[in-house]
């Protein structure tokens, strides 16, 4: 399973979001659209992704997880708002 593949799955089984995008171009970056980050401050939505990546059931190595370079998480009603739902 590729790096893209497994964060995908990381994200999926511990958000099961309504909108997942993720694009690999020299690191994975993207967002995640979830209930869960309504009214979480942005520290806290971090943490969540973080959380979601260190507890997947294929962990990320060191190397993987530097390639990680940006994943937003957003509410429902934030993806409405900014035009990527």
């Amino acid at each position: 399973m590729d790096l893209l593949e497994k964060v995908k799955a990381a994200l999926e089984r511990y958000f099961q979001p309504e909108l997942l995008k993720l694009e690999d171009d020299d690191g994975i970056s993207g967002y995640v659209v979830a209930q869960q980050f309504r009214g979480m401050s942005s520290l806290d939505r971090q943490t969540a992704i973080d959380q979601a990546l260190r507890k997947s059931e294929e962990p990320l190595s060191r190397e993987e997880n530097r390639r990680v370079i940006a994943i937003a998480g957003l509410s429902p009603e934030e993806a409405v708002a900014s035009g990527v739902s």
